[in-house]
């Protein structure tokens, strides 16, 4: 205990700096938007604020436990949910509560920010809440009383709760202390009103302990002929100090005596005012919500403090009846704080994976100390990313995205390789066997259970694994990947989203070549470019691929950035194939391919208008009737698009044709905001009637749609976007005039003309390559969230968007933080531009781009089994220079990142490497 405390006066000193500005230099300097704090210890302090919520997952390999700075708490792993999220201002899952003596009742006090009580009583309240990266601390300070609640997850994701109660006062207090833990325990993300019947809470007192154990059995059906019972047991202990002692145990397993009635509720119970239940209900089932309920009543020796000990574990899919059995074991504070320093020791282990620390920045701006701390979480928030079981947004639809994890698993790779090359493993046996990725796909919940899967045939899933694929091996060297064997799920019917395990298993090579081969039959014969189908990764944009007539599902309008994706995919695979000595007839075939696609990009995807200026469309609709991302789209409107310019540059075509880069920059130009580089300039409205295709496509464009365009949009052109819009663009699209639902969303938000921060990466990752460093410095500060005045959720990670639409009082707040691709798009930024680091399949480069806003950094990785360390000092020089091992290093100069760069073969390293690289 005495660990315990002490960790809670050090977080209690530094709050108090922070908030009486004793130290007004170090932490003005550490501070985030949303009185958030980086504390000493790289420890992050959140104050209470009504503007937003600070949040942060526990838990390993996807199990997810979310404490909220708030207070409010929900976990799941899957589909399956230990505790339900508690949407804003509804009662929580989990509460504690003390309540002082005065008189004849009780002044309660929540000890977390959630529910929202009458506490005028209490002289003062200071609550605020310490993430570590192991644990949660909730701190509430009154009257001389200070509470600590500190929140972990084992190994077995069994949760803990520890609650230090420490009076401060030279007087004895009687309190008492009360849990109410509302468990949910099954496999889903929503609670009904059935629910109830199929649960059932016991309290039980066993034996010499002083405090019993609460015990839940939660029947439910998995299909029509597999019923199961999940157990949940909360078992408990207390330890106290000198004259401290426990009084008196209430229990009650039931809500409604918890919050003294079916109309009353947490905020408002009057059991908690009056310190004690009517009526001590140690079994609830069918009727009632079994919860379990406590009051511990103690009273509390001057400057003593005491604690108590809650976990709660759990097991699933049982058929016996004893199973719980298992769970029950008395607690020992010791194995807990055991635990707690074992996963701090574990967290250090991690950290060294991949370390990094910044020097003094370059003005104010570029805050050295933010930095480094926040480039720590980003690593965080990549790994979570990455082994997400589904469900993380906690709805049907919230599944394992095979863009989504594969981007992710990119990151995460160059520092838990081992753990990215098991989920690319998982995530390759749910694919088709054509080579058709789902756009989603859930983990079953049994063996015998097919997966849920989202089918729609967004294009672009595809081109993520291979390029995932291909990065693992350059920097692990592990070409045995090649070589696992995978299976395959087939889709049996699109639309009803069923599946069956397929009896083909085969090697991670052939999964490669199958979806290479899913992309070229996608092709379109007439422009040589990749069809959108339902859609890219710019998802919200899903009225490309629709066909004009309603005959069929999908015409052959085209993704320009999924084109460039797939180009790019060609060209790795060619050199891979290459490196394995593979058959030279399909390495020709993608050659032959690639050329293609060349072709078809230059003649089709640029654009000219009479005044001569180019521009890179984001694609079309079916038989090219109409663009978007051109002079003037089916609204109208000229409009710039961004992941198709930043894509050119992203996937080599740029190379090409270096000239494009003053139409890309003119483009970023367009897109350019105070929130970074928006999706599409201007946004899309509903219902903005269609003109005749002369003026929509005209003679501005004409000369871009090249020789095939008569063929291409037959002799139907005239109409195919005036009147009889609706008929020519297909039923199914009604007002959407060939977008899709993207206008459905408010202007300025998410996809739709605001800052969507994964797509805003992409520009500023092409800002790089293309040289323009101090550019995308520029972009990068502006979405990074600790540059923010404000932010509406936790500045310390990437969130996915920054809103901006003032007439709707939409000014930079996020849709989500933690599951988002701009993290991992960010963290390569940072690490391949930054620090310089890309690797190749002989060795690696080193090529820090060509302004850096910092004097110096350093980063410590392993690469393939051999530490490797870098670091940069500016001194001023004006030329750049490297050394490796105290000698000269092999350089190169980069002519589109406009840089030396240096080359280190992995053939001649030693076993320790470290880089210099001077400025």
């Amino acid at each position: 205990m005495k660990d315990y405390r002490n960790q809670i006066e050090s977080y209690s000193k530094e709050y108090r700096q922070v908030i009486t500005q004793e130290h007004i230099g170090e932490h003005t300097k550490n501070k985030l938007p949303g009185n958030t704090y980086f504390l000493r210890d790289g420890s992050i302090l959140c104050i209470p604020r009504m503007d937003g919520d600070n949040r942060f997952p526990y838990g390993e390999n996807g199990f997810n436990f979310w404490a909220y700075g708030s207070g409010y708490m929900h976990a799941n792993e899957g589909l399956f949910s230990p505790f339900l999220r508690a949407k804003e201002g509804q009662e929580p899952g989990i509460g504690f509560f003390a309540g002082l003596k005065e008189n004849a009742d009780y002044n309660v006090l929540s000890l977390l920010a959630v529910p929202m009580l009458d506490e005028s009583k209490f002289r003062s309240i200071d609550r605020y809440t310490v993430f570590t990266k192991t644990c949660a601390y909730y701190i509430t300070e009154a009257d001389n009383m200070r509470f600590s609640i500190r929140v972990f997850v084992d190994k077995a994701n069994h949760m803990y709760f520890s609650i230090l109660t420490e009076n401060l006062s030279k007087e004895a207090r009687e309190l008492y202390l009360s849990a109410y833990l509302n468990p949910f325990l099954c496999n889903s993300v929503y609670e009904t009103s059935e629910n109830r019947w199929f649960r059932k809470g016991e309290y039980i007192k066993e034996g010499r302990d002083l405090l019993g154990r609460f015990i839940f059995s939660i029947n439910e059906d998995l299909s029509r002929t597999l019923s199961v019972t999940n157990y949940g047991v909360v078992n408990q202990s207390f330890t106290f100090e000198g004259e401290t002692c426990l009084l008196k145990v209430e229990a009650t397993t039931s809500r409604y005596e918890y919050v003294g009635g079916s109309y009353s509720g947490l905020y408002s119970s009057k059991p908690l005012k009056q310190g004690c239940f009517q009526n001590e209900k140690h079994t609830t089932a069918f009727n009632d919500t079994a919860i379990a309920g406590e009051m511990l009543h103690f009273k509390v020796a001057p400057l003593s403090s005491f604690r108590v000990d809650l976990e709660l574990s759990y097991l699933i899919h049982s058929h016996n009846t004893e199973d719980y059995k298992g769970l029950i074991r008395k607690l020992q504070p010791e194995h807990i704080d055991t635990m707690v320093n074992e996963n701090k020791a574990k967290e250090e282990g991690d950290k060294k994976l991949l370390n990094a620390a910044f020097g003094k920045g370059i003005g104010k701006d570029y805050n050295e100390s933010l930095f480094t701390c926040f480039f720590d979480y980003l690593k965080k928030q990549v790994e979570f990313c990455s082994l997400i079981k589904g469900y993380v947004q906690l709805s049907e639809g919230s599944l394992i995205g095979i863009r989504d994890v594969f981007q992710a698993l990119e990151g995460m790779l160059f520092f838990k390789p081992e753990q990215a090359k098991n989920k690319i493993l998982e995530a390759l046996s749910f694919i088709d066997p054509s080579g058709r990725c789902p756009r989603q796909y859930a983990l079953p919940v049994n063996e015998n259970a097919m997966p849920v899967m989202d089918l729609r045939q967004f294009i672009d899933q595809g081109v993520w694994v291979i390029n995932t694929i291909i990065n693992y091996i350059k920097f692990t060297g592990d070409f045995s990947i090649l070589e696992e064997t995978c299976g395959y799920y087939e889709i049996v019917d699109d639309k009803r989203r069923t599946v069956k395990k397929s009896e083909i298993n085969d090697s991670v090579l052939s999964h490669m070549l199958r979806i290479m081969g899913y992309l070229m039959h996608n092709q379109d014969m007439v422009t040589g470019c990749i069809k959108a189908l339902f859609g890219d990764w710019n998802d919200a944009l899903d009225g490309l691929g629709v066909s004009m007539d309603g005959k069929e599902e999908f015409g052959n309008g085209v993704s320009v950035m999924a084109t460039l994706q797939f180009y790019q995919n060609l060209k790795e695979m060619i050199e891979l194939l290459s490196l394995l000595s593979y058959d030279k007839s399909l390495i020709e075939e993608y050659e032959k391919v690639m050329d293609t696609i060349e072709k078809g990009l230059k003649e089709h995807a640029v654009i000219k208008n009479k005044e001569g200026e180019l521009r890179i469309v984001h694609g079309w609709g079916d038989k090219k009737s109409y663009y978007v991302g051109s002079f003037c789209d089916p609204d109208n409107v000229s409009r710039h698009g961004l992941t198709s310019n930043a894509f050119w540059v992203i996937s080599g075509m740029y190379d090409k044709n270096r000239k494009m880069k003053e139409t890309i920059l003119n483009a970023f130009a367009a897109l350019d905001s105070r929130f970074g580089l928006k999706t599409f300039e201007p946004y899309f409205l509903p219902g903005t009637p269609g003109e005749t295709q002369g003026k929509s496509l005209g003679e501005t464009q004409g000369k871009s749609l090249g020789k095939t365009q008569e063929k291409a949009l037959g002799k139907t052109q005239e109409k195919s976007l005036g009147k009889t819009q609706e008929k020519s663009l297909g039923k199914t699209q009604g007002k959407s005039l060939g977008f899709g639902r993207i206008y459905k969303l408010p202007p300025g938000t998410a996809e739709n003309g605001a800052a969507y921060i994964h797509a805003s990466a992409f520009g500023i990752m092409a800002l790089f390559m293309m040289g323009e460093a101090k550019e995308a410095w520029e972009q990068l500060m502006k979405i990074l969230p600790f540059t923010h005045e404000k932010v509406s959720c936790s500045p310390y990670v990437m969130p996915n968007s920054y809103g901006d639409n003032v007439e709707l009082h939409i000014d930079g707040e996020s849709m989500q933080d933690w599951q988002t691709g701009s993290s991992n798009v960010v963290f390569k930024i940072i690490l391949r531009f930054v620090f310089g680091f890309q690797p190749e399949y002989e060795g690696f480069f080193i090529q820090p781009a060509n302004w850096i806003p910092f004097k110096s950094y350093q980063v410590d990785m392993i690469y393939q089994g051999k530490p490797l360390h870098i670091s940069y000092e500016n001194k001023g020089g004006g030329k750049r220079s490297f050394l490796v091992n105290g000698k000269p290093g092999t350089t190169m100069f980069d002519e589109n990142m406009n840089i030396e760069k240096l080359w280190v073969d992995k053939g001649n390293l030693e076993d320790h490497i470290n880089i210099f690289i001077v400025d």
